[in-house]
């Protein structure tokens, strides 16, 4: 051991050390030449001290990395060093060594089954479910981002977690009430009871550190005894954005277009007919709502959906299902630019709400009612597809595009999540900023199409080709406009029965051919609570 004096003078150096540092840092004008002096004599002084034989005994608590800040004992590991800085064994750790992470010890904490709610812009992901091929879904940056906090243990598998999902949606497709239900860590340890609700980990606030801006949870609650996020759901509600566009009447109001110089002015002016028309001619509509809406009623009830689906009959033998609601309501009403600009576009929502859905049923109703709305469609087609005496086998049509649909709502009875100040602040900030994107974006191609359309050299009003087009990324499926050469569906060709299909795969057909109620096991029929979801549960859905 070092000697009284010695320490002494250990202390001294240290602390003259610390002032020569000091009067460095607050002096602006002190020589560098003086400092870097007055420090050689200092470090021959430290030379020349006699060294001490052995440092004092410490004990180290080392935090494991975790939720980024949670102080409790759960996010925390134990380390024991040895007296002269060794590991125990004799042998001093290298620089690498002593930095190395530490196993997060998980048989100290009790789990604790939730319910977790999601929200996720799925345009950049392929998918919710997890993929062998690809960690670019959903549940794969969901289950990373549960490690990373360890929340999970690395190597269990998620079988293990008593996971279920409500809802399975396909690529492109997005969620603000998504819910899954999986084991976690809980902030008690195994000795002692479960943590009341107040003082559990606030888990929406440590995932969401880990995942991506575009994926976060919203909120958590206790899961109930036997709670599956899939078949204890009584319903599921989607929506499915659409435009309506309105063009005002080529030439209305003899006004040039807004924007361009008077050179442009006058190379467009309107003609004397189009200058006589009457001023209030009202704008083209790209979509008849209200046929939309009588079509959409015939939806509600319970019925075949086969028509209607992307039939999967190595997983289901029902394809009926019950429609709770469908309703066709506006959201927002942007302008297009003034007089004789681009006119309005409308933000309508298909929202429809059922007990369970076959594999894209969403995305095939919202084609079926964009051909209605066009003109293509009359709105009794929705019943004649629904008759299988009339329409047995299903006739060929591209469903509707995938970036319109949102999983808006799961409902389950009695369950409320609970949300911290923290985690719904943090939450609404990167949502916000996804939004402000996408507002930006709309904005600069709206100026742009309302100095197009405005353009009174074009040969037909703009409206006639808004709305969208058959095929993706067009704002549904089902054909162009009107005058596009649409073959009407009852005169196309038609896919292989369910009949056909299943025989191709040597699968018997159920007695009950039709399905009915039942439970709420895999390929329950539309009355129970099982069923699937619009992308595409384990056994059914979208």
């Amino acid at each position: 051991m070092a000697t009284k004096e010695e320490a002494v003078s250990r202390a001294e150096l240290v602390q003259r050390l610390h002032a020569i540092a000091q009067r460095a840092a607050e002096a602006e004008g002190a020589s560098l030449h003086d400092i870097a002096g007055e420090l050689e004599k200092l470090a021959m002084q430290m030379r020349e001290a006699p060294a001490a034989s052995e440092a004092p005994s410490v004990s180290a608590r080392t935090a494991a990395v975790g939720d980024g800040g949670e102080g409790d004992a759960a996010m925390d590991g134990e380390a024991e060093a040895g007296a002269d800085g060794t590991d125990g064994a004799g042998q001093r750790p290298t620089k690498k060594q002593r930095k190395a992470p530490r196993e997060f010890d998980f048989s100290r904490f009790r789990t604790r089954h939730v319910a977790l709610e999601l929200l996720y812009v799925g345009w950049s992901f392929q998918g919710f479910a997890r993929q062998d091929s690809t960690e670019n879904t959903i549940e794969g940056v969901f289950f990373t981002a549960l490690r990373k906090v360890r929340l999970i243990p690395e190597a269990d598998p998620v079988s293990s977690l008593g996971y279920s999902r409500c809802g399975r949606t396909d690529r492109g497709v997005s969620a603000l009430g998504q819910v899954v239900a999986l084991r976690l860590r809980s902030a008690a340890r195994v000795d002692q009871p479960e943590a009341p609700l107040e003082s559990e980990l606030d888990y929406p606030r440590i995932i969401n550190k880990a995942l991506p801006p575009e994926v976060r949870v919203l909120g958590w609650t206790p899961a109930p005894e036997g709670f599956n996020a899939r078949f204890s759901a009584q319903w599921r509600q989607y929506k499915y954005f659409i435009i309506q566009h309105h063009v005002p009447a080529a030439g209305a109001n003899g006004q040039p277009p807004s924007g361009g110089d008077q050179s442009e002015a006058a190379a467009s002016a309107p003609s004397p007919a189009a200058a006589s028309a009457p001023a209030s001619a009202p704008p083209a509509c790209s979509l008849d709502i209200g046929a939309m809406r009588e079509a959409a009623a015939a939806f509600v009830g319970e019925h075949d959906f086969r028509n209607f689906c992307k039939p999967d009959v190595a997983a289901v033998r029902s394809f009926r299902r019950r429609i709770l609601s469908f309703t066709v309501d506006p959201v927002t009403t942007a302008s297009g630019g003034g007089a004789g600009g681009g006119g309005r576009h409308e933000v309508y929502a298909l929202t429809v709400r059922g007990t369970a859905f076959l594999w894209h049923q969403v995305r095939c109703m919202a084609a079926i009612l964009l051909m209605v709305g066009r003109g293509q469609e009359a709105p009794t087609i929705v019943a004649r597809l629904l008759d299988l005496g009339a329409t047995p086998c299903k006739p060929q049509y591209s469903m509707a595009a995938e970036e319109p649909l949102l999983l808006h709502a799961c409902g389950f009875e009695g369950l409320s999540f609970r949300r911290s100040g923290p985690a719904v602040q943090g939450a609404l900030g990167e949502v916000g900023s996804i939004l402000h994107r996408h507002l930006i974006g709309a904005a600069l191609t709206e100026a742009c199409y309302a100095r197009m359309a405005s353009d009174e050299r074009l040969p037909e009003p703009a409206a006639a080709s808004a709305g969208g087009g058959e095929g993706r990324g067009k704002g549904g499926g089902g054909g162009g406009g009107a005058r596009e050469g649409h073959i009407p569906l009852l005169r196309r060709q038609t896919e292989p029965s369910i009949e056909e299909r299943m025989a191709r795969r040597g699968i018997a057909w159920p007695s009950d051919s039709c399905g009915g109620g039942g439970g709420g096991g895999p390929g329950a029929g539309a009355g129970g609570g099982g069923g699937g979801d619009e992308e595409g549960d384990d056994a059914m859905c979208e």
